[in-house]
């Protein structure tokens, strides 16, 4: 047997920090090559009783730890375990297994492999790198997830499978990781080491070149080789009959989905409407409820228009799986339908902000510019690894665990101020150029340039509202032009917008703007040797350091001193432990110590106002030099023109939240600071107070059509609080209701005797009506929350009973929510807690979901700087803001329950306010028809099973 040997280990403790918790189990084998060579296992005892949740998930009771060995009487053991020949040990998510251990005090001084990492470099396309997923995906045995030795095996495994992989790389891609690597203290550098063959790796002869990526583009879709333009004429209209045959009981969709089918008139409706609006060139607002088919309802029409008459149709959706349902699903089976019928099908594309994009030549200037850290050689790595196959070029195929690696990920992005289509947009070019060191190999290639391009010639272009707000402040130069636009998930629209017209300046950020113009920075002497001593130029850059270290001697005290103020206001928390907000309302305005913070930001804005005025004479020289006109001149003036613009930017905002300077528009803004969870730092936001102007003057109004539709998009029964939150006064209106029978379909229960929310025993009876539904329907239970206090504390009171049968508790917070939803799915009995972002956009059919449970109403928080200031604005702020509000997102969260015709199910709705207040009747309103009951909460376990069985 030949080969490295490896340890690879895991542990199971009592919660998730090394400080405060303990081990309970450790587990390890050793392993050389694909043989396992020993086995190490032992409970721990932990001198506390285990936390039930712990127990639940890993089956490890307080009887197994009781007569135990402590971590100190195992240690020894452990310790030998790693004989003297293993080099390196490995575990998944090695930090936390090797932090604990170094908390106890137990060190291997060996090199550290962790899984994790390695496959998030090895497999970029992989849904979950938990490591159940990846055993699962790479069909690897796994007993018994969650207990340390069988996780240790599957680890050792897993690092089998994964180093094959990387010894099956492109030479070139190892030979660019080496090199990059050379002197760096990472880890996985000894497994690119040990693929390479020696006698190939050789520093002075040539290499091979620069790993090369396939040419970009979406092949799935049928490819037109011209841009759409958005003036051409409209010449055809599509009929209404033909939308009719196409949706008809024996039309093309029927054929095409079988037997199943079945015409739904709403759709059909729907579907006519959105046709006219194109062929007239309307404004259309379309509540379309749960089961319509509202995506092909609008997909169908804006297909066949689009190709008739050569124009261009925007979609936008606000969140990712509903653009996904739409490109690899909705659009893709539109395509075979209209292929089938004789029909042209549309070409579609999907467009993302351009700092999703790569850009290969700023990549190739990044990797070569410095000497790279542990960090950035995980980024390098996934990057080369994942390039040969990509055709998109867009982040979210790869994995990128760390707000280090997306902080990264901006410096070899496309970049609007130094990417160019005549320096990055061509076809991706690769060349090799032979150096004192061997070869060195670049390549050319902006992906964003190549998506915009696939863009310009759709026919539906999908973006989400983030992207469609962004182009429109910047007056258009983000998408290509269009005049015909449909919005999904519209209820959304509004604060979508308000976030992307956001301006957040966090002194991070700042800072490093500076650094990039200090002594040790990188541009300034490269323009020095550039501009060959120009005397502008020389003088210039060498000034310039000196007043960036001016600003960043003054910033740490300012920084100081806003933190000093937020921890002084009654409303802020010194030790909350999760972020907390701070209005600068005229209140805290009129405070001296604001006042102080205005006096040091004008000294402080002096001196930005120097370093502006440097950079001017800096442009204006080389700009008279002409440097935009050839590489890498005019790399460099674009740079030095980008740190500009960002530091205009930042003295014009700060201008507006310090001293509320926004000129005439400044009351129509609102201001705050932004403590961290730490409470150790403050960035500072600026936001429109309203967006309905904003969207009406540079987005409905610039459209010929636009169409836009949601489940939820009334209150009560009118639309007239989305007209005024989108600008829609002029938009005709449309209803679609839900094909669903709610009152048979649903039991809609009010325990009548629960206590209002204010009172000290509803807590006890929200966790006592969780517990019963949960045992009534054997898990298969959502309870939707307002805040994650309450589902924390209502996590560990209920968790005891329910475990004893045998019903697991999940929680939001302890998981991302589609890997809590991918277990609540894979588990027999569970029952699933959520927080905000679980109340729309959950898709459980079925036996999946039986009772949908809605603790509190979703009433907007009211310390939120943007909701205080409406809220401040208007007379009656809780009937025309806060009430409409907390309707559509009620709305949202029942539509949790019911998503097919078959479904059946409970709605218990645990806050009294709801027939104990004037104002719950405008909640139940909104509701359809439902089978309803007012009982006692004692009932509520038998009301369930008799309904549902």
């Amino acid at each position: 047997m030949t080969g490295r040997v490896y340890v690879a280990l895991d542990l199971e403790t009592t919660g998730l920090d090394a400080k405060r918790d303990q081990i309970i189990e450790i587990g390890a084998v050793c392993f050389q090559g694909d043989h396992i060579l020993d086995r190490f296992v032992t409970y721990v005892n932990p001198a506390r009783t285990i936390p039930l949740r712990v127990q639940q998930m890993t089956g490890i009771r307080n009887s197994d730890i009781a007569d135990a060995p402590t971590l100190a009487d195992i240690a020894p053991e452990l310790l030998a375990f790693v004989r003297s020949d293993v080099v390196a040990i490995v575990a998944h998510n090695a930090s936390f297994d090797i932090g604990f251990l170094r908390a106890a005090g137990i060190q291997f001084h060996r090199p550290i492999l962790d899984t994790f990492e390695l496959a998030t470099i090895l497999l970029p396309t992989m849904s979950s790198y938990s490591l159940g997923a990846l055993c699962q995906s790479l069909s690897i045995s796994m007993t018994q997830a969650h207990r340390a030795l069988t996780d240790a095996e599957a680890a050792a495994q897993l690092f089998m499978v994964l180093r094959q992989r990387l010894y099956s790389l492109p030479s070139a891609t190892l030979y660019t990781i080496l090199e990059s690597g050379e002197g760096a203290d990472w880890p996985p550098l000894m497994l690119f080491e040990a693929a390479v063959q020696p006698s190939l790796f050789d520093r002075t002869g040539p290499r091979e070149q620069w790993p090369a990526p396939p040419t970009p583009g979406y092949t799935r879709f049928i490819d037109i080789t011209t841009p759409l333009p958005d003036d051409y004429p409209i010449q055809q209209q599509v009929e209404a009959s033909v939308i009719e045959h196409f949706f008809a009981a024996d039309g093309p969709l029927a054929q095409q989905f079988g037997p199943g089918y079945e015409a739904r008139s709403g759709q059909v409706q729907m579907a006519q409407q959105v046709v006219q609006a194109l062929n007239r060139g309307d404004h259309l607002l379309v509540e379309a409820g749960t089961g319509t088919g509202k995506s092909l309802a609008y997909l169908m029409p804006a297909a066949l228009w689009s190709v008739a008459n050569h124009r261009r149709v925007v979609i936008a959706t606000n969140t990712i799986p509903l653009q996904e349902q739409l490109l690899n699903r909705e659009i893709p089976r539109l395509q075979q339908l209209l292929h089938q019928s004789g029909q042209p099908a549309p070409q579609a594309a999907l467009l993302k902000g351009r700092n999703n994009y790569l850009c290969t030549r700023r990549l190739h200037a990044w990797r070569t510019s410095r000497r790279l850290s542990a960090a950035e050689l995980t980024l390098l790595a996934k990057v080369l690894i994942w390039l040969p196959h990509t055709t998109t070029g867009d982040v979210s195929e790869l994995f990128l665990a760390s707000p280090v690696e997306r902080a990264l990920w901006q410096q070899i992005c496309s970049d609007q101020a130094t990417c160019t289509p005549e320096r990055c947009g061509g076809q991706h070019t690769h060349h090799t150029t032979t150096t004192q060191t061997g070869a060195d190999a670049s390549t050319t290639g902006d992906f964003f340039y190549h998506a915009h391009q696939q863009a310009e010639r759709a026919h539906l272009l999908i973006v989400n509202h983030a992207l469609l707000i962004a182009d429109l402040a910047t007056g258009g130069r983000v998408l290509p032009p269009y005049s015909h636009l449909i919005v999904d998930e519209a209820h959304r629209l509004d604060e979508a917008a308000t976030t992307q017209l956001t301006y957040r300046l966090e002194w991070p950020w700042v800072l490093a703007l500076l650094q990039r113009l200090s002594a040790e920075g990188r541009l300034l002497p490269h323009l020095r040797r550039l501009g060959q001593a120009d005397e502008v130029i020389e003088r210039v850059t060498r000034a310039l350091p000196h007043s960036a270290a001016r600003v960043e001697a003054a910033l740490p005290g300012f920084r100081e001193r806003l933190l000093y103020f937020a921890q002084h206001q009654n409303e802020v928390r010194r030790d909350a432990g999760y972020t907390q907000q701070l209005y600068l309302n005229s209140a805290k305005r009129t405070q001296a110590q604001w006042g102080q913070i205005e006096l040091e930001w004008d000294q402080l804005r002096t001196t930005l106002q120097v370093i502006q005025e440097q950079l001017a004479q800096l442009i204006q020289r080389l700009t008279a030099l002409q440097w935009w006109h050839t590489e890498p001149y005019a790399i460099a003036l674009s740079e030095v023109q980008s740190m500009g613009a960002q530091l205009q930017e930042v003295v014009a905002q700060m201008d507006s939240i310090i001293w509320q300077d926004g000129g005439g528009d400044a009351e129509h803004k609102v201001t705050w600071l932004e403590i961290n969870e730490a409470g150790t730092d403050v960035s500072l936001l600026v936001a429109p107070l309203y967006v309905n102007e904003i969207l009406e003057k540079s987005l409905v109004l610039q459209q010929r059509t636009i169409v836009l539709t949601g489940a939820t998009l009334r209150t009560g029964s009118g639309f007239s609080f989305m007209r005024e939150r989108l600008g829609l006064w002029h938009a005709t209106t449309f209803t679609v209701d839900s094909p669903f029978d709610y009152q048979q379909s649903v039991l809609l229960y009010m325990p009548r005797d629960l206590p209002m929310p204010d009172h000290p025993r509803y807590q006890q009876a929200v966790e006592r009506a969780i517990i019963d539904a949960a045992l009534a329907t054997g898990g298969r239970s959502l309870a939707l929350f307002t805040s994650y206090a309450q589902l924390r504390a209502t996590a560990e009171a209920i968790r005891s009973e329910l475990d004893r049968a045998g019903i697991t508790v999940l929680e939001h917070g302890a998981s991302s929510r589609s890997r809590l939803l991918r277990e609540y799915r894979r588990l027999d009995k569970a029952v699933l807690l959520g927080t905000r972002s679980f109340w729309e956009g959950v898709d459980l059919p079925g036996d999946e979901l039986q009772c949908l449970l809605i603790v509190r109403l979703p009433f907007a928080v009211p310390s939120d700087p943007v909701v205080a200031a409406r809220c401040a604005e208007l007379e009656n702020s809780f009937s025309d803001y806060m009430l409409p509000d907390a309707i559509l997102r009620f709305r949202q969260g029942f539509g949790r329950l019911i998503r097919r015709t078959t479904d059946r199910g409970v709605v218990v709705l645990l806050d009294s306010r709801l027939w104990r207040k004037e104002y719950g009747s405008a909640f139940l309103e909104s509701l359809p028809t439902c089978t309803t009951s007012q009982a006692p909460l004692a009932n509520l376990g038998e009301e369930i099973t008799n309904w549902l069985f």
